[in-house]
């Protein structure tokens, strides 16, 4: 069968695939920064999986506090209420909005194929 391409490929499902979204955030939370081990961590949809499903560009690493907080709000008012509450100071905040949209423009790119 041909191999997938990395927007074919499915990284909440997969195992594999999984490790390197994990691997991607550097073992710290997308959110809040939090650094994740294997017992503090959920791989999860940045926007609605019917709507983004997914792939790499719709899913990152997240700690269990900052996945239970969103829920279902929207991750531009998710993040903002992190740096409301003092869990993101400026420069962070002004960090993970970038990081946000290099996510969803495709550049924050998992590596496959290491492990």
């Amino acid at each position: 069968a041909p191999e997938q391409t990395l927007e074919e490929m499915d990284f909440f499902n997969v195992p594999r695939n999984r490790k390197a979204i994990l691997e991607r955030e550097g073992r710290r939370c997308f959110y809040c920064l939090r650094t994740l081990d294997s017992t503090n961590h959920v791989i999860e949809h940045v926007s609605s999986r019917a709507t983004e499903g997914n792939g790499f560009r719709n899913v990152v690493a997240g700690c269990r506090a900052c996945n239970n907080k969103k829920s279902d709000s929207s991750v531009e008012d998710f993040l903002l209420s992190l740096y409301r509450n003092g869990l993101l100071s400026p420069d962070e905040f002004a960090d993970r909005s970038r990081a946000l949209e290099r996510l969803r423009a495709g550049e924050l790119r998992p590596v496959i194929g290491s492990t």
